[in-house]
């Protein structure tokens, strides 16, 4: 077995200085297939920090009978780590390692670690940067990451059986090459996280601002956007870039329904198309009311109105039925009034990441 370290400073990189911390470590298997009936681990990529210094170890079997002290110096390197960050470990790298491990008796230290999988980070987001899919390497390519490495995983099996035959020097740069760069890769993509946090975190509307057609929230980021992106969907567009963002919603204009909740205390009036309660439709004549239902208890205001994807504010404002998305009136207070501003951009950004509401 061999065994490679490298060592090179820690970039001038807010995110990796802000979330790679020292009980962390990243980590990548390289594998001769998906079956670990079948297939075996033979290199195993890591990376640890030591202040202001990332370390990057690789343990490579030079034959298929080296891959239990593979597994061995793997477990021994990430002992002390506290949090285990990898990319689709959970669904792959993990799984595989655990077979293995039955199969040589021994054990490793998932127990005592914790897992933070990039890739479901990814999955998340991959729909706002419009990815074309979501691997690792149209992640690092949407954040500007370049790679020297130019080979896939499932190319790179062959190579690795000519290295074990030949241990032909070129084929084992080109094994090390990937591993090293998906495992460096990984903690640029912790810039990730600064998505993540905007999304996740309270947000903090700078200003609101209301014109023609709408309003824009300009909210502040907790860590700068490594790369500018827009999303857009219905009625909601947003802009981040830098350390801050744009969310702009579009204002329905007109007159919309209110509707009353217990409909049997009212009576429809056809001809002003509006409900009324049972104490003054006393005193209408009777052929000019009718008992309401539930689709006709309503009255009608007219006004600015802005769309929320959950019935936070009240009252609720519909186009025409009672269902599918509600409004609430746009007034000057809404505007000037700091925590309505923070939840009503909380529900919008929950909309845009989780992909709930029919918006």
């Amino acid at each position: 077995m061999k065994q490679i370290h490298k060592t090179i400073p820690i970039p001038n990189d807010s995110n990796i200085n802000h979330y790679f911390s020292e009980n962390s470590g990243f980590f990548d298997i390289e594998t001769t297939g998906f079956s670990p009936n079948y297939a075996f681990v033979y290199l195993i990529g890591m990376a640890v920090r030591t202040k202001d210094t990332i370390h990057i170890h690789q343990f490579l079997a030079e034959t298929r009978q080296e891959e239990k002290n593979v597994l061995a110096a793997f477990y021994k390197q990430s002992a002390p780590v506290h949090t285990l960050i990898t990319f689709n470990g959970t669904r792959f790298d993990i799984p595989f390692l655990q077979s293995r491990e039955t199969l040589h008796s021994i054990q490793g230290n998932w127990d005592s670690q914790q897992i933070t999988d990039l890739y479901k980070l990814t999955a998340k987001l991959s729909r706002l940067f419009q990815l074309p899919d979501k691997k690792q390497k149209s992640v690092e390519k949407f954040l500007g990451i370049d790679r020297e490495d130019k080979f896939t995983g499932g190319e790179l099996i062959q190579i690795y059986d000519q290295y074990e035959k030949t241990k032909n020097p070129h084929a084992e740069t080109l094994l090390l090459l990937h591993n090293y760069e998906d495992v460096l890769g990984m903690t640029k993509l912790l810039s990730l996280f600064a998505y993540r946090d905007f999304f996740e975190l309270p947000p903090h509307v700078l200003s609101g601002t209301k014109d023609s057609n709408g309003i824009q929230l300009t909210l502040k980021a907790p860590m700068a956007f490594p790369t500018p992106f827009n999303y857009r969907k219905g009625y909601a567009a947003l802009t981040c870039q830098n350390t801050s963002a744009a969310l702009r919603i579009q204002a329905l204009h007109g007159e919309l329904n209110y509707y009353y909740e217990n409909y049997k205390d009212y009576y429809y009036l056809p001809e002003e198309d509006m409900a009324i309660h049972k104490s003054i439709a006393a005193f209408v004549d009777p052929a000019h009311k009718k008992k309401a239902t539930a689709a006709t208890c309503y009255s009608k205001k007219s006004g600015q109105f802005l769309p929320q994807p959950e019935n936070i504010f009240t009252p609720c404002f519909y186009p025409k039925k009672k269902r599918g998305t509600s409004y609430f009136e746009l007034t000057e207070a809404f505007l000037s009034d700091q925590n309505a501003l923070n939840t009503y951009a909380a529900s919008l950004l929950n909309y845009i990441y989780s992909q709930k509401a029919n918006f």
